[in-house]
């Protein structure tokens, strides 16, 4: 009887944990940052990543009110039929592996994003020094997503 109680105790406390857990996604890559020219940005490096939620980040160099960044932004749509919840992290090195800059913006309500519902995080701007950009030739994203907020579960 206990053996079955303690069985039926774990299953239940496993079944949970799981439950509640983020799914996590990470990417890696070299990329070669370009100038957009005006609202295109066709050049621009194309990462996807997500499960529930499908996420694209598209990474180029932009101007944004006269300041010379690395843009990061992501398009996420929520293919699930519940609200999610998402965190997005991005970061550049140059060709030692030393940090250039990075960003990062998550879903940003109680609610989360509506099943079906689509969305873009425009706040994944990095702002560096002249002549950094061209220092930044790889990025790492780190991406989780889950049913409640990131970092309250």
């Amino acid at each position: 009887m206990i053996k079955t109680l303690l069985a039926t105790a774990s299953a239940a406390i496993l079944m949970l944990t799981s439950a509640s857990a983020a799914d996590v996604f990470t990417q890696e890559g070299k990329c070669e940052l370009k100038e957009s020219s005006g609202f295109s940005n066709s050049d621009a490096v194309e990462v996807k990543f997500g499960k529930a939620i499908k996420a694209t980040a598209k990474l180029y160099l932009d101007d944004f009110f006269d300041k010379k960044i690395i843009n990061a932004n992501i398009s996420v749509e929520n293919t699930a039929d519940k609200p999610m919840h998402c965190q997005y992290y991005v970061a550049f090195f140059d060709s030692d592996g030393t940090l250039i800059g990075c960003a990062s913006q998550g879903s940003f309500s109680d609610e989360g994003i509506k099943a079906g519902a689509s969305t873009n995080f425009g706040s994944c701007l990095i702002p560096l020094p002249k002549g950094f950009h061209e220092k930044a030739v790889t990025y790492k994203i780190t991406f989780y997503e889950g049913e409640t907020i990131i970092g309250k579960d």
